[in-house]
């Protein structure tokens, strides 16, 4: 061990909590680095082996009609090197169903059969028996064996032919091939073929019922043949490569016709993005329609072109960023401060021949040994952290991405723990640089002669001069010196004399006020776009009975005024709500049930004034509104009517009367702010109303005295030949047809409602808010006004008092279709039940996940930034011992010396506090835009608990930074620390 290496171990020694709190500092940087780039390598490495286990390994599937020319193809792509494995399906027919089977199995059973590594390739896996292995074996969808009466082993017959499409009656034409590419992560071009009478139609095009989809074909099963297998597995697995849209596929070996559908999987070795997958794929097989399984390509790195996706890379990428910063501030200060601290120490070594290398490598080595010892300590407690996360959240993380079977688990990553280790090594290296060639440039007089600290620049000693002149001293003692008096007035003039001496302090300060403010804006960020994801609200009740009734609308002879169809109408819906009281009544004397609520819902078709429509009605884009010629905003809501006790309780959590909600001659209303929504691209934040005030519903709308049978929305001409919204009326006509007229040449009955109050959240039993109007009023409304323009859909909510949910929804169920069935006047439309406590739990799993993740953030944040605050006020003190001793030694009482020090960490703290706040309002718009383009509408907003948390945090961190600097400057007496060079 040479001079500067041993001096250098020296120093460490002798400054142990300073030498601590450094490691610390490092090994928390490492430990974060490591925790949030292991995050997201296990994150990506869950969901890579999910979407293998689902829908195989495959990155690329060519659909072709089957031929010699292809065969060859396929020959030619095995024997390419880049082509790393095949799995090969072939439609061999479709089976007729029973219309019992068809209500479980789908319109037909598709059979196809297999070739290649299917298992890994396409994630063609049995959860009960085996793959079958000739073509007189089968292995069938698991709801064959649950419900169809299908064993292993059994014998099963189809009578299995071709689908053809065929015109349906008076028709003539054709139509474009479609291809089911929308899901299952993966994207394609449709097929460019054309469909006439007569066609074949594969397992890639959907069903064709000219009376449902609104097409010209239909399509029957040509050239059938009985066929007998032998089942000898199931599975319960439908991926990509098993579901069609004809039905689910049964699975065979061998007998595909030469000319068969084919689908033809394979994986590619040495791609680096999707376009060079592509590319593959044509060069491979040309001219042949191709899809891409972007799901997989994504979580193999080669693909990353979702919104979500980019989200969470830009966090990494800020938060990254936040922890660098950080930890370069807390490493350079204590680096700093020691320099600082040992300027004698260095101009002694530079008196006996010390070079300025040796001086700087000194420095410079202090720093490798801290690296050295904390980065594996934070690589360790980085892992052990996500590991024991990951223990406790992997389960519930699983179940949310609806794959169970696969467990999340730390994905331990050689290249993020050297990622982690170089980046926090180079923050080391780049934080001690600079007081390393400070003490290098150490001149040997001026260190020899300074006193420790004490060392003050030619414009802090003019400064001072100016403000401790005999005739203005206390003239210009300043406020603190009015309040604090000898004590204050010296903190002002040492602030004066050595203004860098608080700087170190006041940048710590404000860093760790960032650090919290970032954790907090990230937790708000965070939780606002869960609440969109998950649909936001709580849920009303464990099980849920929703139904609709078969009720016929009163069609008068003679023609009518619309004020008389509104009548007719409200008294509908008045019977209606009375069925449903009634039904909720009942259903809440089932044995187990406890009561929560009930509501019906209905669309109402609103006018709303310019002033009060939020962006997302105006934006005729949205599809939810749009401005009107008159300048006013139409728009397609909903109106939920509460029962009362529900509507009561929620009207007084907003601070309204319930009472003023019951007047019929003034109705009024609650309505919610704003709504979510997704675009298919990006999770939207929608501001729907911007104020209270009054609107108009349409209640009724007649066409020469004839009632409209329904009404559209479109566009029409506006100012400048603009397109405006417009609502469009219609009549039913011959052969189920309609007649559209405008709705300016109609006579229309609206009711005013007045809004009196904006909510952010709705009642429970609303449910979340959605994405367009939504007015919520009292069920007891409905007995004299309508606002709903179609038939109301009753939902009623419970809770399980013995905690079996499962058994109330049956009972529910039973007892919600004798009530219907027996003690209601009419028919029903449709009625259902379900069980919510999976949605709830669903919903608790992604809200408990993004909170813990945000406080484990937050709290090893706070741990770095008050380490870092700890470590620079306390070590500035300690550099101070001389100059202290030297106050004392003339007088300084200790009340004095106490209020000196007050006042100093409180100017600390105010000059901390503005840059600090400052700061936080960049790194929390730099989070604001990542997580804004994953959600459109969110607004910027500062967590302002955060800062006032931020606050307390840093006084009393400064505190106890003050306390044990103090207890360290009262351990020596004054005339030891005025003989002393050094700490």
């Amino acid at each position: 061990m040479n001079a500067t290496t041993n001096f250098t171990v020296k120093s460490l020694r002798a400054n142990k909590v300073r030498t601590l709190v450094t490691i610390a500092g490092v090994a928390l940087a490492a430990a974060l680095l490591t925790a949030v780039l292991t995050t997201y390598v296990s994150l990506n490495d869950y969901l890579y082996r999910s979407e293998a286990h689902l829908a195989g390994t495959w990155m690329a599937c060519v659909e072709a009609d089957g031929s010699s020319a292809l065969d060859e193809k396929i020959v030619d792509a095995q024997a390419d090197p880049q082509v790393a494995g095949t799995a090969i399906m072939r439609d061999v027919g479709f089976a007729k169903l029973t219309a019992d089977q068809q209500n479980t199995q789908g319109t037909y059973l598709a059979i196809r059969s297999i070739e290649g590594d299917v298992g890994d390739i396409c994630g063609i896996e049995p959860s009960e028996g085996r793959l079958p292995e000739n073509d007189h074996e089968i292995m069938l969808f698991s709801t064959w064996n649950d419900y169809g009466g299908v064993s292993l082993g059994d014998a099963v017959t189809f009578d299995v032919g071709q689908r053809v499409a065929r015109l349906a009656p008076g028709e003539e034409g054709f139509m474009s091939a479609g291809t089911m590419t929308a899901s299952w992560g993966v994207q394609g071009e449709a097929h460019e073929s054309e469909i006439t009478d007569g066609t074949p139609l594969n397992s890639s095009m959907g069903v064709l019922e000219a009376d449902i989809d609104g097409g010209i074909f239909n399509e029957e099963i040509a050239n059938t043949e009985e066929r007998t297998y032998t089942v000898v597995g199931f599975y319960d697995r439908p991926g990509y490569a098993l579901s069609t849209a004809a039905g689910m596929v049964g699975v065979t070996a061998g007998s595909a016709a030469p000319d068969a559908f084919t689908d033809v999987f394979f994986t590619l070795n040495d791609v680096a993005n999707t376009q060079q997958v592509e590319e593959a794929a044509e060069a491979l097989f040309p001219d042949e329609h191709v899809v891409l399984h972007t799901a997989m390509l994504r979580y193999m790195g080669v693909s990353s072109d979702s919104s979500i996706w980019a989200t969470f890379y830009g966090l990494v990428v800020v938060l990254a960023a936040v922890i660098v910063v950080a930890c370069v501030s807390l490493i350079f200060n204590a680096f700093n401060i020691s320099v600082a601290e040992r300027i004698k120490q260095f101009g002694l070594l530079s008196s006996v021949g010390a070079s300025r290398r040796q001086l700087r490598r000194a420095v410079v080595l202090e720093g490798a040994i801290v690296a050295v010892i904390g980065i594996p300590c934070g690589l360790l407690i980085g892992l052990a952290g996500c590991a024991a996360t990951f223990a406790a959240l992997g389960p519930a993380i699983s179940q949310l991405a609806g794959s169970g079977e696969v467990a999340f688990r730390v994905a331990v990553n050689g290249w993020v723990l050297a990622a982690a280790s170089v980046l926090t090594f180079v923050t080391v290296l780049v934080s001690v640089w600079i007081p390393a060639k400070r003490a290098s440039r150490t001149n040997i007089i001026d260190s020899l002669r300074a006193a420790s600290g004490s060392r003050v620049s030619k414009r802090g000693a003019a400064r001072a001069a100016k403000c401790t002149g005999a005739s203005s001293l206390w003239k210009t003692r300043g406020a603190a010196g009015r309040v604090l008096g000898v004590g204050g007035m010296l903190a002002r003039i040492n602030r004066k004399r050595g203004t860098g001496k608080g700087r170190a302090a006041s940048v710590s300060l404000a860093l760790a006020i960032v650090l919290l403010m970032t954790a907090g804006s990230l937790n708000v960020f965070l939780g606002t776009l869960t609440d969109v994801v998950t649909g936001g609200g709580e849920m009303a009740g464990e099980v849920g009975v929703m139904a609709q009734l078969d009720m016929e609308t009163p069609q008068p002879a003679a023609p009518t005024t619309p004020e008389a169809v509104a009548t007719a109408n409200s008294e509908l819906f008045a019977r209606q709500a009375e069925v449903f009281a009634g039904a909720f009544h009942d259903l809440s004397r089932v044995a187990g049930a406890q009561p929560v609520g009930w509501k019906m819902t209905s669309d109402a078709y609103a006018i709303v004034p310019a002033a009060m429509a939020g962006e997302a009605l105006v934006d005729q884009e949205s599809g939810m509104g749009g401005k009107m010629v008159d300048g006013r905003v139409g728009t397609v809501g909903s109106v939920a009517y509460l029962d009362d006790a529900a509507f009561d309780d929620y009207a007084k959590s907003l601070g309204l009367n319930p009472a003023d909600f019951r007047d019929p001659e003034h109705l009024r209303a609650i309505a919610l702010a704003r709504g979510y929504g997704n675009n298919g691209s990006v999770y939207q934040l929608l501001d729907i109303l911007r104020e209270p005030g009054t609107l108009e519903v349409v209640e009724a709308v007649t066409y020469h005295g004839e009632p409209a049978a329904g009404i559209g929305v479109g566009v029409t001409s506006g100012e400048g030949n603009a397109e405006a919204f417009a609502f469009q009326p219609y009549l039913e006509g011959d052969d189920d047809g309609v007649e559209w007229f405008p709705m300016d040449e109609a006579d229309v009955q609206t009711a005013s409602i007045e809004v009196v109050a904006l909510a952010d959240e709705p009642a429970p039993i609303v449910g979340g808010p959605g994405a367009g109007l939504q007015l919520i009023v009292p069920e007891s409304m409905a007995a004299y006004q309508s606002f709903g323009s179609t038939p109301p859909i009753f939902y009623s909510y419970f809770d399980s008092a013995d905690g079996d949910h499962g058994a109330l929804a049956e009972e529910l169920a039973t007892a919600g279709s004798a009530y219907f069935h027996d003690k209601s006047p009419y028919g029903l439309a449709f009625y259902s039940f379900n069980d919510y406590i999976e949605q709830r739990d669903s919903n608790q799993m992604i809200a408990t996940v993004v909170n813990v993740f945000c406080l484990l953030f937050a709290v090893i944040l706070a741990l770095i930034a008050m380490a870092n605050v700890f470590n620079t006020v306390t070590n500035s003190l300690i550099l101070r011992r001389r100059e202290f001793a030297v106050m004392k030694s003339v007088g300084l009482s200790n009340r004095q010396f106490r209020a000196m020090v007050a006042e100093e960490c409180a100017a600390w703290c105010i000059c901390g506090l503005v840059p600090g706040v400052l700061l936080s309002l960049l790194v929390s718009f730099l989070l604001w835009q990542v997580i804004s383009g994953s959600m459109t509408g969110l607004p910027f907003t500062l967590p302002w608990n955060y800062v006032a948390l931020a606050a307390a945090m840093t006084v009393v961190a400064v505190g106890a930074s003050v306390a044990y600097g103090m207890h360290r400057c009262r351990a020596d007496n004054v005339v030891e620390a005025l003989r002393a060079d050094a700490v």
